[in-house]
């Protein structure tokens, strides 16, 4: 039997923007443009996505590709990820990814939360679970998605900052 290694992700970050327009952007399934993953990782950075599927029809499945470095680090050339529930009330939505997306990452599952807070601004709050086989890559998996949901943060606050000071 397979040892497996469960990871439950977590970070929050500040987003001086207004919640209405983060919410439409994020829920823009199909686009990435805002998105800076912080490396020149040829393996994992994300070169182009695209919407297979309706806008504003649940689910729909955003495609990032990322190039034929991936196949040579072990990942996917194409990675999707299918947006399950975009609730505007609680500004939440819940995604999964497709299997090895990262390799030995497994049953994907996250969700982000958007918080009005009393400056103007918003918090994300990003949550998710997976699993990692073999079990001896799932620290370096589950550091590498915490980098990943800093830059998420990062990228929306300098998305709609760009000619401010980080937060």
């Amino acid at each position: 039997m397979a040892k497996v290694y469960r990871v439950a992700g977590y970070h929050q970050g500040k987003i001086r923007a207004n919640i209405e327009d983060v919410w439409k952007l994020v829920t823009d399934w199909g686009t990435l443009f805002w998105f800076d993953d912080g490396t020149n990782s040829e393996g994992l950075k994300v070169m182009e996505s695209w919407l297979e599927g309706e806008p504003d029809v649940i689910p729909r499945t955003r495609v990032m590709g990322r190039g034929e470095g991936a196949t040579k680090s072990g990942a996917p050339e194409h990675n999707r990820e299918d947006l399950l529930v975009a609730d505007p009330v609680a500004h939440r939505l819940f995604y999964n990814a497709s299997d090895g997306f990262v390799p030995g990452i497994r049953n994907y599952m996250a969700t982000w939360a958007f918080d009005e807070l009393d400056d103007g601004g918003c918090m994300i709050t990003i949550s998710s679970n997976f699993d990692c086989v073999p079990a001896e890559s799932g620290p370096a998996s589950e550091a590498m998605l915490k980098e990943v949901y800093i830059n998420i943060a990062r990228s929306l606050d300098k998305h709609f900052n760009k000619d401010r000071q980080p937060a």
